[in-house]
């Protein structure tokens, strides 16, 4: 018995003293991928990646006429090709001198030829299986353009522009309303639900065409990228667009607004600009005489940024004018949403879920033709917005 239990405390000293990581990676043997871009080459079936990674050594956004970044640039940017991604990865090993690392990734691109024609399912199918990628990072299509574009063109103001693109949504998120990020995972999880299908944010690019050089540093209107609607795809295939104005109409009817501001409210001798906070928003979905009746709520508070409205905002008449216009505009947002989805042939609202959680049954009845069934539905509006502040001053700057 003594005899046992000394071997077994020598088992356990030599497994001590013998444990380690046997296929472990020094900092500076990784390349710390911060961007993907992934474009379709055309007249061939492969694919073209770009890889965005840190410069570890880079003090500043400087870069060289090549656009891909000076000795003292932040990052890089290299592209492979390959049939498939993993191919293009493979080959990334004969160009990079360290080991590519993709758990810091802010966002991943797709070229809109690419999403077209080729489809993003290729793309799920990759990034599902990688144990270092984490799905929450946020994706894009890159309008009009290639992805390899968005990636090799720098931006001011900050020196990383991986980091740069995925601020622009938290800063854009007052016009687009939303107040929580696109990611890749969420086009997942669409792609696999019944009927709902995958909503990307689209990125334009507005630079001019020396924005690869240091001018980037002076003209900072010419040298950026814009958010520009929602992509809209049918299963795995980008089929057409949402405008900015339908797009908000989206974030509404998902429930991803946060604070809104409408710039553009139409009211007696001019415009207003208000910002909306504190918005609560219900859908409720119920079948009525056998067709769909979705039920849509939206109240909060709002205040007035600026007017060049002939309206007296200490009369409680004039003020419920002002309320009653922003709560128009919000109603025509949401319906340009569902106009323009009533001509695509499928819903791509996201109204679909609410109906399936609402009323499961009917839901398993009408799942195989619903848009059949949504292009018959009823909508109810019911919009309440409370102006209630009117900043420092109460009429315009021209009134006594």
């Amino acid at each position: 018995m003594r005899a046992l239990k000394r071997l077994q405390l020598l088992i356990l000293c030599t497994l001590f003293f013998t444990a380690g990581c046997g296929d472990k990676m020094e900092l500076d043997q990784l390349a710390i991928v911060v961007a993907i871009g992934v474009d379709n080459v055309p007249d061939t079936e492969e694919l073209e990646v770009s890889f965005q990674i840190i410069n570890p050594h880079g003090a500043s956004a400087r870069v060289s006429t090549e656009g891909g970044g000076g000795e003292d640039a932040s990052v890089y940017t290299f592209t492979t090709r390959g049939k498939t991604l993993a191919e293009a990865l493979d080959k990334a090993k004969n160009i990079a001198p360290r080991r590519l690392f993709f758990s810091h990734i802010y966002y991943l691109v797709m070229g809109e030829s690419f999403a077209r024609e080729t489809g993003i399912k290729r793309l799920f199918d990759f990034v599902e299986r990688d144990e270092q990628m984490r799905m929450q990072f946020l994706s894009f299509i890159a309008k009009d353009t290639t992805a390899k574009e968005i990636l090799t063109t720098f931006t001011p103001l900050d020196e990383n522009p991986a980091k740069s693109v995925r601020d622009r949504v938290m800063v854009a998120s007052g016009s687009l309303g939303i107040k929580e990020n696109i990611t890749l995972a969420d086009s997942v999880r669409a792609y696999m639900s019944d009927d709902h299908h995958p909503i990307v944010l689209g990125l334009k690019d507005i630079s001019s065409a020396e924005s690869s050089q240091t001018s980037v540093l002076q003209r900072i209107n010419e040298h950026s990228f814009a958010l520009d609607g929602l992509a809209i795809f049918k299963e795995d295939r980008l089929v057409d667009w949402y405008n900015m104005e339908e797009s908000q109409g989206w974030v509404f009817l998902n429930g991803l607004v946060g604070d809104r501001t409408i710039f553009d409210t139409s009211c007696e001798g001019g415009f207003a600009g208000v910002r909306i906070h504190e918005l609560n928003q219900n859908i409720d979905a119920s079948v009525e005489d056998g067709r769909p009746v979705f039920a849509i709520r939206l109240n909060g508070t709002g205040y007035l940024l600026e007017t060049s409205c002939d309206l007296d905002m200490t009369d409680q008449e004039d003020l419920e004018k002002l309320r009653e216009a922003v709560n128009g505009e919000l109603e025509k947002e949401i319906r340009s949403t569902i106009d323009k989805t009533m001509t695509l042939g499928f819903d791509a609202t996201g109204l679909s879920d609410i109906f399936h959680r609402n009323n499961p049954e009917q839901w398993a009845e009408w799942k195989d033709d619903w848009f059949a069934h949504f292009e018959n539905a009823r909508f109810d509006y019911r919009i309440d917005i409370d102006i209630n502040l009117t900043g420092m001053r109460f009429n315009k700057v021209d009134e006594e």
